[in-house]
């Protein structure tokens, strides 16, 4: 495999673009080896591309930056996209397409765009970035590895915090810790905790409520290693779980293992996903699965590429990587009990990467 901006520039002249500016932090940190919240890349498909940077930042970027040409701006008197633009400018005065992160660019920085290059076309770029994110290289897949491998430590620590009295704010921060501990920079992503009732929302990050006797409790965290993220929940319960409840999460489970084991190199997204739907339908309660299930896991722990979901076409290929599944059948009598892996997509299967054991029962 090639390197990203060796990828990128071969994507940008399949598309007759003629250059593309990047600003996203984890599109940056994909080509650069390197971001901070003042930084950017401009990429030719004819020449190497230029990292820019705050001018205070510079010294530690030349450490750290992989990519050969970097620059630097000063604020206030310039911003990072009319500098890139400066740059830009003098490799193609007149650009006729461009692309540009129409899903993240601010409109400050669209406008000064279109001012400075008025007889181009702009084209959203991002798809072209997320398709090439979503194949790991080798590198990528052993760093995700690592991560999943501090997700379980994470998990370890967070069902062992759970009780009756115990917020959802200290669950989380017990996992965090962990995580610290064992090398990640940050969590890959605001650690889920919810209990009760909660466990109904969809993106329920931890609160201030505290656990109370004999109810749900679903933990959903994730770890970042070299700047790769992982994606692991598992439900446990404060208190003993009713039977239904306890069919129910084996029913999630056995929905889990359907759907990865649908997952190979050339399966369709929609197949995986009815692979999980038919298992709950047979149970009368495939209506409460939602139209997505998974998303490819790299720099964040949901990209916009690949997505799991009804009906799709996307192909799966061997070395992406999957949280599966991200969301389940939720359910108002029993709770939103959950499950949830990441998945490495190979020749012939998957490859589960986060270990943690799946029944929690207490």
């Amino acid at each position: 495999m090639s390197d990203p901006a060796t990828q990128m520039q071969q994507s940008l002249a399949a598309e007759n673009l003629e250059m593309a500016f990047l600003v996203k932090p984890h599109n940056v940190f994909y080509f650069a080896g390197y971001a901070s919240v003042c930084s950017g890349v401009v990429l030719f498909p004819d020449q190497e591309p230029v990292f820019c940077i705050l001018w205070l930042d510079l010294p530690e970027a030349k450490q750290v930056c992989r990519l050969p040409r970097l620059a630097s701006y000063v604020f206030p008197q310039d911003t990072l996209m009319a500098r890139m633009a400066q740059i830009a400018a003098k490799h193609r005065p007149d650009p006729r397409r461009i692309g540009v992160e129409k899903d993240f660019m601010l409109v400050r920085d669209y406008e000064l765009l279109r001012q400075r290059f008025p007889r181009a076309e702009f084209v959203h770029v991002s798809p072209l970035v997320d398709r090439l994110r979503a194949i790991k290289s080798q590198r990528e897949i052993e760093l995700i590895r690592r991560s999943a491998a501090i997700a379980d430590q994470a998990m370890t620590a967070a069902l062992a915090a759970v009780a009756p009295g115990v917020s959802e704010l200290e669950v989380a921060a017990e996992a965090e810790y962990v995580m610290s501990k064992a090398g990640s920079l940050r969590p890959a992503f605001g650690t889920f905790v919810a209990s009760g009732p909660r466990t109904l929302l969809a993106h329920p990050h931890a609160s201030p409520r505290v656990i109370q006797a004999d109810e749900p409790v679903v933990i959903d965290l994730g770890a970042t290693h070299g700047g790769y993220a992982s994606d692991l929940c598992r439900t446990t319960f404060s208190g003993p779980p009713s039977q239904a409840q306890i069919d129910y999460l084996r029913l999630v489970a056995r929905a889990q293992a359907a759907c990865a084991g649908a997952v190979r190199d050339g399966a369709l997204s929609g197949e995986v996903w009815q692979a999980a739907h038919q298992v709950l339908a047979e149970q009368g309660v495939g209506k409460h699965l939602p139209k997505d299930i998974g998303y490819g896991v790299g720099l964040r722990q949901s990209e916009f590429y690949p997505v799991i979901e009804k009906d799709s076409r996307t192909v799966l290929q061997k070395n992406m990587v999957l949280a599966l599944m991200q969301t389940t059948a939720y359910s108002k009598g029993i709770g939103g009990l959950r499950l949830e892996d990441t998945f490495l997509v190979t020749q012939d299967g998957c490859e589960r990467l986060t270990r943690h054991r799946q029944e929690l029962y207490c």
